[in-house]
């Protein structure tokens, strides 16, 4: 890559133009758009220079009122125009070229690489890293390749981190990978760049990059064992999604509020009633399309929950119940 836009990329990035640098791709990336930029904003100053240029040149006036006699071919000017912009195409895509392949090859080192599952939901991620542990954030350690497997429940969502520059869509019925190496410990925030329903925008999350193995271990061996079922049930409510359609304070949103549920009758799409118990709340859970409450879309996926986790939605929709 051209030297000139490589420093012109970190000038944007310092002057706070582009957002922090925190992956080993970063710098490329931020090198093909200087790149890229820098090329587009040189044409564009070269043809509205010429534009004007010739509007005053050849402009009417009074000693001339007719246009001066022109060629109307000139093959050597024409293959010249042509091959300019065919030139700066294909080393946009040369310089695009190997810093994609940089993002996609197979590393060397696969012992090294932590593999984290991503399960992408209206309207909320959800990311499993090795060895079991899952949360709301994405957790991954400084100077370590990391492999992101992503997969959809319901629709097509994109994952996206400025600070590293990257994105990968998440599409139902497949799973997508997205590779990266953080270089920076902090927190990044993480959106979701393709629109998917209408609370797309509070689809967000954050990626917290530790400085070593030894603070990801110690993240890792965090537990819960001794949350109540209530508190687990708040947990699950707040980490598995619940909590972009499901108020708890009784606020209409696209789902009924949690509060004052439990016990409830409610009536539903096909004019029949249900009572909102054990029963109806884990087929809700599992197949949520079955009986839809009246008023409301069957917008809401499949939420794969543990049997304990089904347990505490119960008991938290249970402390949740109005007073008589």
């Amino acid at each position: 890559m051209p030297r000139d836009a490589a420093q012109a990329a970190l000038a944007l990035a310092e002057g706070g133009l582009l957002p922090e640098r925190a992956s080993s791709i970063a710098a490329g990336v931020d090198g093909v758009f200087a790149f890229a930029f820098w090329v587009s904003a040189a044409s564009f100053a070269l043809v509205v220079g010429l534009t004007v240029l010739f509007v005053v040149r050849y402009r009417a006036r009074p000693s001339r009122p007719e246009p001066e006699p022109s060629p109307a071919h000139h093959v050597p000017l024409e293959l010249l125009w042509t091959a300019i912009p065919l030139v700066l195409a294909l080393a946009i895509f040369a310089v695009g070229a190997r810093t994609w392949l940089g993002m996609t090859e197979a590393r060397a080192d696969d012992a090294r690489v932590l593999r984290v599952h991503v399960t992408a939901r209206k309207w909320s991620w959800w990311f499993d890293h090795t060895g079991g542990k899952g949360a709301t954030e994405l957790h991954l350690v400084a100077g370590r390749p990391a492999e992101l497997v992503l997969a959809s429940t319901d629709v097509v969502h994109s994952l996206y981190v400025p600070a590293f520059r990257l994105k990968q869509d998440a599409v139902p019925g497949r799973f997508t990978r997205m590779r990266v190496t953080p270089t920076v410990a902090g927190t990044y925030p993480i959106v979701c760049a393709e629109y998917c329903g209408t609370q797309h925008s509070r689809m967000s999350a954050a990626a917290v990059v530790h400085p070593d193995q030894a603070s990801f271990d110690a993240w890792a061996a965090e537990g819960a064992q001794d949350a109540s079922l209530v508190d687990l049930g708040k947990r699950v409510y707040e980490e598995k999604g619940c909590i972009a359609c499901h108020s708890i304070d009784g606020s209409p949103g696209p789902a009924p509020t949690f509060k004052g549920l439990w016990g409830r009758t409610e009536k539903l799409k096909d004019g029949s009633s249900v009572k909102v118990d054990e029963a109806y709340v884990r087929e809700s859970i599992a197949t949520p399309s079955a009986r839809v409450v009246a008023g409301f879309d069957d917008v809401m996926p499949p939420i794969p929950l543990e049997e304990r986790e089904i347990q505490a939605i119960v008991a938290f929709l249970e402390f949740l119940r109005a007073p008589p």
